[in-house]
């Protein structure tokens, strides 16, 4: 799990969210909203502080998705991928973000709420940004700077993405 970081033309940091190492070629998954922005720069920070700049390749406007490229000599731990389909309403997981794009490696723990939630998400205005459906609802806290971070099952599977807040 890394932090995604968005800093300006100035070097000042603008933003922030999380992501995923899905391979070890340095691809790393978090959500379009996070990385949208061609006027930021974008690095990942991993769990012992280092940062790699991070080029966006790659966006997907429909599911929120983002593929962003990390060129790196260190082995990167990859993600174990499972599958959503899999979950039920009560199972636990474990939510993994960088909160408030503040604190980073953020953990949190609950349960699968429901499955196939319709959201309408907003931005700080109250305008309607985004409809998503298919969503999985959880009670592990999660915050703003979360968004792409995973939502793991308790055989450390990453299952889903985290995406949206509930206000």
């Amino acid at each position: 799990v890394v932090s995604i970081v968005a800093y300006g033309l100035n070097g000042k940091r603008e933003t922030g969210g999380t992501g995923f190492v899905v391979d070890e070629s340095g691809i790393i998954l978090t959500n379009r909203h996070v990385v949208q922005d061609k006027n930021l720069r974008y690095v990942a920070v991993f769990s012992d502080t280092s940062e790699l700049d991070a080029k966006v390749l790659s966006l997907d406007p429909f599911d929120d998705v983002a593929v962003l490229k990390i060129e790196t000599n260190m082995d990167l731990v990859v993600a174990n991928l499972g599958n959503s389909d899999d979950l039920n309403v009560g199972q636990q997981v474990i939510a993994i973000g960088n909160a408030l794009a503040q604190y980073e490696n953020t953990v949190s723990a609950g349960i699968i709420s429901a499955v196939g939630r319709e959201v309408s998400a907003f931005n700080d205005f109250g305008y309607t940004v985004e409809n998503f459906s298919g969503l999985l609802q959880t009670d592990a806290s999660i915050n703003l700077g979360s968004s792409g971070g995973p939502l793991i099952n308790m055989k450390g599977q990453v299952i889903a993405m985290n995406v949206a807040v509930a206000a």
